[in-house]
């Protein structure tokens, strides 16, 4: 079985020229015999095709196009050459300019020409039509080419939109498809992760000295299983709907210390201070500081095999500056080798302008630092503290 072989586009250059070649051989071969009492020389299809070149700026440079065959028009006229075809040439350029250019600009330009052309024609043709006859034909041979170009300008403009449309439709398509998936997958594992914890709670419970620990490990994995499903939920509900996600900072400074316990819970001995005012701080602002101080201690549990962690938080006047610091075994951090995790707060952090940092502490164990400005000067971080 054999394949239809794929049609190559033409490239615009050379679709240009071949379209400003084929209007000049077609506007000399209507020159000859235009006028009765008058054969066209070498000069007028010089002249002819002079004007036609133009066309083959017209993408690039409607201006220069429309200018150009106006001229060439004007010129072949004042040299007594026969009227008619060349006509053709300047109209094509305003049917291209009306195309490429706003609708307010072409109306100026037609004006423009609207009162050229009267003018030209008066003086090069003081014996032809009355002023009137030829403003007729002066807004017939501009107002088409120009409503033509408008048409043409809109209807591509009207496919655009259509095809924005579909894409979207099938975006949403998508996202609900995904929504399905991750809530079918993640939450049915969350939904699993919290029945058994709370069955491990109600078994211990009727089982004489058993370690508190060990009841509020189980507890803790309880309500964070609980609390993820919730915000899984949450966060699914727009793209169930086809709708795209809303992304709303979550999580605040208020919300640190609940977090801090958590980890303490399951064995890790955190130290967590924080200074200056939270509440002044932006909601955007302190969403990224949550989920940094979130992560941080995640990858301290999964990766560091620490017995400490210290989280440090100073809310300045114009700035918030965070640290977490470990005592595990840290390395070096790669940039061709980051996770999510540190490649995730790093995005954040730069989001809103600020510095971050993720390497092994001098003395052991491993340190996260994040610097973010908040105030009326902290548009634009400088190049040294990018680097």
């Amino acid at each position: 079985m054999t394949t239809p072989t794929a049609v190559r586009a033409i490239p615009a250059p050379a679709f240009d020229i071949g379209l400003a070649v084929l209007l000049g051989l077609a506007t000399c071969g209507a020159t000859i015999g235009a006028a009765d009492d008058h054969h066209p020389g070498a000069p007028a299809f010089v002249l002819i095709g002079l004007t036609a070149a133009f066309l083959a700026v017209r993408r690039r440079w409607p201006e220069v196009a429309l200018a150009g065959t106006m001229t060439g028009l004007y010129v072949f006229l004042s040299l007594g050459l026969p009227a008619g075809p060349i006509f053709m040439l300047p109209a094509v350029a305003v049917f291209f300019y009306a195309f490429a250019r706003p609708l307010k600009t072409v109306l100026i330009v037609l004006a423009a020409l609207f009162a050229i052309n009267l003018a030209v024609q008066a003086l090069v043709r003081g014996d032809g039509p009355d002023l009137w006859v030829n403003a007729s034909i002066t807004l017939f041979w501009l107002g088409i080419p120009a409503t033509g170009g408008r048409i043409v300008r809109e209807a591509r403009r009207a496919r655009a939109r259509e095809r924005e449309a579909e894409r979207e439709r099938y975006r949403a398509d998508e996202r609900v498809e995904m929504a399905r998936e991750i809530h079918d997958v993640v939450g049915h594992s969350l939904a699993v992760v919290s029945m058994n914890a709370g069955v491990a709670l109600h078994v211990l419970g009727k089982q004489p000295g058993v370690p508190p620990e060990a009841v509020e490990n189980l507890q803790a994995i309880r309500d964070a299983a609980g609390r993820a499903l919730q915000d899984l939920r949450a966060t699914l509900a727009p793209l169930r709907s086809g709708r795209q996600l809303e992304l709303r900072p979550t999580g605040a400074i208020a919300d640190i210390p609940s977090l801090v316990d958590g980890v303490r819970k399951g064995g890790l001995d955190v130290e967590y201070t924080v200074s200056g005012d939270p509440d002044a701080v932006p909601a955007n602002i302190a969403a990224t500081v949550y989920r940094v101080v979130q992560e941080s201690l995640t990858n301290v549990i999964r990766h560091a095999e620490a017995t400490r962690a210290r989280v440090q938080v100073d809310c300045e006047a114009e700035r918030i500056r965070i640290r977490v610091e470990d005592d595990g075994g840290g390395g070096p951090v790669y940039p061709d080798r980051m996770g999510q995790g540190i490649t995730g707060m790093m995005e954040r952090v730069h989001t809103a302008r600020g510095v971050f940092s993720a390497a092994p502490r001098p003395g052991g164990g491993f340190a996260v630092k994040a610097d973010l400005p908040y105030g009326p000067g902290s548009n634009v971080a400088t190049k040294e503290e990018r680097a």
